[in-house]
């Protein structure tokens, strides 16, 4: 029994701090070979201890803060706007850039605190205000940062930066009309535009445009080739669509970009398995692996890849791996007992199945699966206790009746089997399997006329076992009641022909 493949193909959202905050100021040309020596020296000046006689001077630590927040190099970044802070603690400016070198940490709750240090200082700062609500935004605290952008729009409604912010909060609480609305008004930006295509592609993605999300991360792409992040939603929104080989491609256009984007080798996986290439799709997993060992979603998918291959032993591996890492992996538990089963290692794959209804027991193939090994090792009560948790779960389980009804004949139950068969034959009317079971039981009992009336309409479903049922019921009825079942089948036959 092959485990479903765990999906995780999310689109990556561009909106990052690092590139959404902005300083307002415009940038000077550095050389970056003579700033990077600089950073280099005061960094063996701090290593030696000598960093409080080896401070910069207000100018350089201005233009090192902003170097850094420019080629993201936030550890730095911070070290020297604190320095700053030091020499001149009561500039707005120094306190709203520790805000942007915060926000871009991922330390949102930091950023807040310096930012509204600076307003305090410049109380009505648009840029302060902007980032602020980026900070609020990071922190998900949504209503607070549309209020922000709500005032920043009042007192000027053309305000770029302001209207994307807004929109990326419709798109946040996943208003993407809205948010598209406001994205494609700015497309008309200079400064913007490439990043709005790449909002509008994220937008198009969740209201199901594939075809518009390709053509707009197509645009950003236009402008600027090296973002793995468009090439991989690219592939992602080629993936849902089962469109495999052209995510394959741009997944592989993004790993060109990126060598170690584990999504995209785990994603790359997934395309391929789908296609049923299953060596491909396992050495992109394994690569996956090679950049995050422990992350359990490629590893059970390894896992399935394996499974299908019929190599059990190596999916067990894999499965194993997962479990260990998550100790509640119900899926995995599920997954390896389907192994065991395979290998008819029926103790291990039961201990597997429990294990997973531990964790969860509402699914009904599990519960299934574990009726089935105990059905096939001879504890039918057992097994007719979990075929009946399979009926309250999935009561419109024709198959699972037709099991239930069978193992109650087991158990000589037959009234109950009887039952459970034309439950079976309510819901399936047109599966023969339940009136051929009916009429080996009617026939047993020597019932002849309700015998007759379910083979009839077993032979109108399966022309078939006209010719081949005599044998099978020569089994259990003596030579005497055979005959006359079977002269009481040409008799009805022949009389419904004749009409």
């Amino acid at each position: 029994m092959f485990a479903e493949m765990l999906q995780k193909e999310t689109t990556m959202s561009t909106s990052n701090f690092e590139d959404d905050f902005e300083s307002g100021e415009s940038l000077p040309e550095w050389n970056k070979k003579e700033m990077d020596e600089q950073i280099r020296r005061f960094r063996e000046a701090a290593k030696r201890g000598e960093a409080k006689s080896h401070v910069p001077s207000m100018n350089v630590l201005e233009e090192l803060v902003l170097y850094c927040i420019e080629t993201d190099k936030f550890d730095d970044a911070l070290h020297f706007c604190n320095q700053l802070l030091e020499m001149v603690p009561y500039s707005g400016d120094a306190w709203q850039k520790k805000g942007i070198i915060l926000s871009a940490q991922g330390d949102f709750a930091g950023a807040l605190t310096a930012l509204d240090h600076a307003l305090t200082l410049h109380p009505f700062d648009s840029e302060t205000l902007l980032n602020r609500a980026w900070a609020l935004d990071g922190l998900h605290r949504y209503d607070e940062a549309m209020t922000i952008v709500e005032q920043l729009l009042s007192l000027d409604s053309s305000n770029e930066e302001a209207l994307f912010m807004k929109a990326t909060l419709y798109q946040r609480s996943e208003q993407y009309r809205e948010a598209i609305k406001i994205f494609r008004y700015l497309l008309h930006s200079e400064e913007l535009a490439t990043d709005v295509w790449y909002e509008l592609g994220y937008c198009y993605d969740f209201i199901d445009e594939p075809d518009l999300a390709i053509q707009a991360y197509q645009k950003h792409i236009d402008e600027q080739p090296y973002n793995y992040n468009a090439w991989y939603n690219c592939g992602v929104v080629c993936s849902k669509g089962e469109r495999y080989y052209a995510a394959i491609e741009y997944y592989d256009m993004a790993l060109a970009i990126k060598e170690d984007f584990g999504a995209a080798w785990y994603n790359r996986g997934n395309a391929y398995a789908s296609l049923h290439r299953l060596i491909e799709a396992v050495e992109s997993y394994e690569e996956a692996l090679k950049h995050d060992p422990n992350d359990t979603a490629t590893l059970y998918n390894l896992g399935n890849a394996y499974q299908e291959m019929g190599d059990f032993r190596k999916a067990i591996e894999q499965y194993t791996k997962a479990i260990n890492i998550l100790p509640t992996y119900e899926e995995a538990f599920f997954a390896r007992g389907s192994c065991y089963d395979a290998m008819e290692q029926y103790h291990s794959a039961l201990a597997d199945y429990e294990r997973a209804l531990k964790q969860n027991p509402n699914v009904a193939e599990v519960w299934y699966a574990a009726a089935d090994i105990l059905y096939n090792t001879d504890r039918l009560e057992q097994s007719l206790e979990y075929y009946s948790h399979v009926l309250r779960l999935t009561p419109t389980d024709h198959e699972c009746w037709f099991d239930y009804a069978d193992t109650a004949l087991q158990l000589e139950m037959v009234d109950i089997a009887a039952d459970a068969l034309r439950k079976c034959i309510s819901i399936a009317p047109d599966w023969h399997e339940s009136y051929y079971a009916l009429a080996k039981i009617f026939a047993a009992a020597d019932d002849l006329e309700q015998a007759v009336a379910m083979l009839l309409k077993v032979f109108e479903r399966n022309k078939e076992l006209r010719y081949e049922y005599k044998p099978e019921f020569a089994m259990f009825l003596s030579a005497d009641k055979l005959d006359r079942l079977v002269q009481a089948v040409q008799q009805q036959e022949t009389e419904k022909i004749q009409g």
